[in-house]
């Protein structure tokens, strides 16, 4: 489940963002591009963030919200002629040119500005590593924005919420699917344990994050709608409708919120 700017959790966490980041300016970062890529062929968009300026990534982002960052990072215009297949593996590589593009420059600001777009803009790759075994792309974004976060950027801590409800419900996705199937389900190992993230979650939202109280209550009313779409719960267990508890809990949690949401963040 992904929340776009119309969900109150997404615009909260995005004005916050908004306030954080925009007034800062533009980053400045040397490009670099390995041949034969023309940074050229990779569009306006992209080229702007090779140079370090993401302000115009900002403004996309408060239009569109997390879910369409994708669109963004995947931007770079088709050739007369390319094959479909030869235009995904351009664009990866343009789209991870921002990444390297602007290694060099390690202020805040800047590592959860690639953190974001690297996780958000890059839903399609999946979760796998690289062949070598390295940290593949999403699990690179999620380590800047983690560390961003862990330096004190407000902004990186409301988009982590967001990145760990996203890795709570998929996981109980794949689990309670699994189960039905009657397959192992195949979570990426280096995912947090979900039970550790709702602990977080609960932390957060009580240290002064009211979005974390929204989180935990979308977490909980999803497990009960898998619940009764699998007849297995988010353990993959097989279940005769959804624990009255999971509805209970997330009513709580959303109530939690509703009287908090007004709340000034602050780090814990």
């Amino acid at each position: 489940m992904y929340y776009s700017i119309r969900h109150p959790f997404a615009l909260g966490a995005l004005i916050c963002l908004a306030g954080l980041l925009l007034a800062g300016g533009p980053v400045r970062a040397q490009s670099v591009f390995e041949a034969p890529l023309d940074p050229a062929t990779c569009g306006d968009r992209l080229n702007r963030l090779y140079d370090g300026d993401f302000d115009q990534f900002w403004a996309f982002v408060l239009r569109q919200g997390y879910s369409g960052v994708p669109e963004y990072a995947w931007s770079t215009p088709e050739r007369a002629g390319e094959s479909p297949e030869d235009w995904k593996v351009r664009a990866r590589q343009c789209l991870l040119e921002v990444e390297r593009a602007n290694q060099r420059d390690d202020r805040l600001e800047m590592r959860f500005a690639v953190g974001y777009f690297l996780w958000f803009g890059t839903k399609s790759q999946g979760f796998d590593k690289e062949p070598d075994g390295s940290p593949g792309v999403r699990e690179r974004g999620y380590r800047m924005l983690r560390q961003a976060m862990a330096d004190g950027s407000d902004a990186a801590l409301e988009a982590v919420i967001q990145v760990h409800l996203e890795i709570v419900q998929l996981g109980d996705q794949r689990m309670a699917l699994a189960g039905k199937k009657g397959v192992p389900a195949r979570l990426p190992e280096w995912w947090p344990e979900r039970d550790q993230l709702l602990v977080s979650l609960d932390r957060l939202a009580k240290s002064g994050h009211p979005s974390a109280y929204l989180a935990i209550s979308a977490i909980y009313s999803e497990r009960a709608l898998l619940a009764s779409a699998t007849g297995h719960d988010h353990n993959g267990r097989p279940v005769s409708g959804p624990d009255p508890r999971l509805i209970e809990a997330s009513k709580a949690y959303r109530k939690a919120w509703e009287q908090h949401k007004s709340d000034k963040p602050s780090n814990s």
